[in-house]
């Protein structure tokens, strides 16, 4: 760990403790000489006397120039970073490693610019290796050793992930950190690589390009669709390639095939088949010049019990629930939920819950009468689950007024919020954070612009935001529980219904309050729940016992290349972007780490036995 300052400027402020020096050698206090007749007998004392007020005043002297050093440092806002041992300029090679350098010959030509660019590494230059799909992993760190990074470069291989040159590009230039360097890059150019997110990378770093030549064609089956009475097999065709069979099967046996001249973008293949209400079908397509691992798709028949909710709003005909209803049930044969909207009003004029619904979630408050906010808090009261979330038609008075029955709720008034906030889970070990695994993670994704103050009292804070406000929290209500989320479940107070997150999120607070536990059925790759192999096919779940689909990211399937100008311009756009990073950086580590808070009550401590000492000298 190494120590920096966010503020230097303020260690000036150190020169100031040569003023207590300066006091101390100038203007010493001098005994005044006394006229006594025989003072044989006071030698000794006054000499005992004397040394120990020279080691007081030593102290002293000490205590007031620590203070004065260490008000300097806490005004220079220290924080501790990472220390970079290894200095000098830097080469580090960034791999793709994604499923669109997997066709025919890719592999040996990944490896073998790989390995060229690591034998020329300049000399003088520390070499590492930076390999990335949708995420990226340092498996050579900075070295002087060319034999480490070329074993590093031969380990690699395509695996079944999509392209994300922002992870690949962050993790590079968080390896080269603030050197001066070359970034090289052996990738395939794919487009869809920039799809999401973007990279940084410092002025002070050389980009050089290595690009892999894409296939000449590929045929991809990037969607299948099943209804009682037929199945649409959805294909991406890039290039021009030759004919093929698209066949379709149930269970590993083929149950139809048809031929096709594939055309150059999307088409569907359309089969009159009626399928059984469990199995897995597979379509599957022959295209031996692309890549093998988009040439088939998986879906599940396995019907899954669903959860009935219940979502509660201000006005039917409003967009309230809309992100919500999307989330929950978007429409397919295997959604989860159950869903059914009302109005507030509607439950206050002889509407009742049924009996089935395992959680309501209630999204706006307007018309809520007597009757509907007695319903409700009976409702809870007697077990069940409440997921309340703020937003434009949310009266906080008016839900703590039915709800709290001794449990202070605290719902407090909403605030906007100039520099957007982000999520921060506080409480890893609750179950919803468990469950959504390393999601967890990527709920800083979302950015709050308003949100809604509250106090947790008794309440379990489960998330923050990041200016350190209490975002969900949960509130056992008699029997039942409570889930408060503190912004809108739209998109007026927050990108989140735009976020990976917000499905999964969903998902685990309401199977939480409502005690059903959500089985997903299909996953991507890269996405796959504990003890599930990262790659396309059918695997057996244990816990809870079921069978899920894993399938490749459909975009992945289009190997259109960036030129090399153009994805030069595409990074030399994020260059600014990574010198804000790395102050933003600083800014972040030190916020966390507060060690002036510390370095002030160190102040407080010195005074007071400077206090005391200068009492005890006087």
């Amino acid at each position: 760990m190494s120590l920096s300052f966010l503020v230097p400027a303020f260690l000036f402020g150190c020169l100031a403790a040569g003023v207590p020096i300066v006091l101390h050698l100038f203007r010493r206090e001098r005994f005044q000489r006394v006229r006594f007749s025989d003072v044989r007998f006071l030698l000794g004392a006054q000499a005992q006397q004397m040394n120990h007020l020279r080691l007081y005043e030593l102290l002293l002297l000490a205590l007031r120039v620590c203070v004065v050093l260490l008000l300097a440092f806490a005004f220079a806002h220290p924080f501790f970073g990472p220390d970079d041992q290894l200095d000098g300029p830097v080469t580090v090679v960034l791999v793709d490693t994604s499923f669109s350098v997997s066709g025919p010959g890719q592999q040996d030509e990944v490896q073998a610019l790989a390995r060229a660019a690591v034998n020329a590494t300049p000399d003088g230059h520390l070499v590492g290796v930076v390999a990335f799909d949708d995420e990226a992993r340092v498996v050579a760190g900075l070295t002087g050793s060319r034999s480490s990074a070329l074993a590093a470069v031969d380990s690699l291989s395509a695996r079944p992930r999509a392209t994300r040159y922002s992870e690949g590009l962050t993790a590079a230039s968080d390896l080269i950190g603030d050197r001066s360097g070359r970034l090289v890059l052996v990738s395939d150019m794919q487009a869809a690589g920039w799809a999401t997110g973007g990279g940084s990378v410092s002025p002070r770093v050389e980009l050089e390009l290595r690009p892999v030549r894409p296939p000449v064609s590929n045929l991809a089956v990037v969607g299948l669709d099943i209804d009682s009475n037929s199945a649409r097999v959805d294909l991406l065709q890039v290039g021009v390639g030759p004919d093929t069979t698209v066949s379709l099967a149930l269970d590993g046996a083929v149950v139809d095939k048809r031929s096709v001249t594939p055309v150059t973008g999307r088409s569907t293949v359309a089969f009159p088949v009626k399928f059984p209400a469990s199995g897995v079908v597979m379509a599957s397509v022959v295209d031996p010049s692309g890549y093998s691992v988009d040439d088939r798709r998986y879906r599940l028949l396995d019907q899954s019990r669903q959860a009935t909710l219940l979502i509660v709003v201000g006005d039917v005909q409003s967009s309230e629930a809309f992100y919500l209803q999307r989330a929950l049930a978007p429409g397919s044969y295997t959604d989860p939920f159950a869903v059914s909207v009302v109005s507030a009003a509607a439950l206050g004029t002889g509407l009742d819950i049924p009996e089935e619904v395992g959680a309501v979630v209630l999204l706006g408050t307007f018309g809520f009468n007597r009757r509907g906010r007695g319903l409700l808090a009976s409702f809870v009261q007697n077990g069940g689950g409440l997921f309340v979330a703020a937003g434009p038609a949310f009266d906080g008075d008016l839900v703590e007024g039915f709800l709290s029955r001794g449990t202070e709720l605290g719902f407090g008034v909403s605030q906007v919020h100039v520099n957007p906030v982000t999520l921060v889970v506080s409480e890893s070990r609750h179950p919803i954070i468990r469950r959504l695994g390393g999601l967890a993670s990527q709920l800083s994704e979302a950015r709050f612009t308003r949100t809604l103050t509250t106090d947790p009292g008794v309440g379990i804070v489960i998330a923050r935001f990041s200016d350190q406000a209490p975002a969900l929290v949960e509130y056992e209500v008699g029997e039942g529980r409570v889930l408060f989320f503190a912004s809108d479940l739209e998109t007026k107070w927050n990108d989140w219904p735009r976020q990976r997150t917000f499905v999964p999120f969903l998902h685990e607070v309401l199977s939480y309050l409502s005690d059903h536990r959500v089985i997903q059925q299909e996953f991507v790759a890269n996405k796959v729940p504990a003890g599930v192999p990262d790659a396309p096919g059918v695997f057996a779940l244990v816990d809870p016992p079921g069978r899920v689909v894993v399938n490749v990211d459909s975009g992945e399937s289009d190997p259109t290349p960036l030129s090399q100008d153009q994805f030069v311009a595409s990074v030399g756009r994020l260059a600014q972007a990574g010198e804000n990073q790395v102050e933003l950086t600083a800014v972040e580590q030190e916020g966390q780490q507060q060690v002036w808070r510390y370095l002030l009550l160190l102040v407080a401590v010195f005074l007071t036995a400077e206090g005391w000492l200068g009492r005890l000298v006087a």
